[in-house]
């Protein structure tokens, strides 16, 4: 049995450049998130607990510095290809 794996043809520099117009829809978008009643146990044996959940989505709408961690991003060398159809987005660090 064979299998043929395609090469990586080309590798470009990449940039992350969020919009702000696209970081204000995501904070919209969690702040209209309609959320399920609160669980029935004290426990997660029914998965993460709605309280947690909820204090997620505000740190992300909120609190989380998203040029930060856009800035920090782009401090390292990253590119993109394309491997067997699939876009691949990669850092290299030695």
């Amino acid at each position: 049995m064979s299998s043929t794996v395609e090469t990586a043809s080309d590798i470009s520099p990449f940039q992350v450049d969020i919009p702000d117009e696209a970081l204000e829809d995501l904070r919209r978008r969690i702040a209209a998130t309609r959320w399920p009643s609160k669980e029935l146990v004290p426990d997660r044996s029914q998965g993460v607990q709605l309280a947690t959940l909820q204090e997620l989505a505000h740190y992300w709408a909120t609190d989380y510095d998203w040029r930060k961690a856009e800035a920090k991003l782009n401090a390292l060398p990253q590119f993109t290809t394309e491997i067997d159809g699939v876009n691949i987005h990669f850092i290299h660090v030695q």
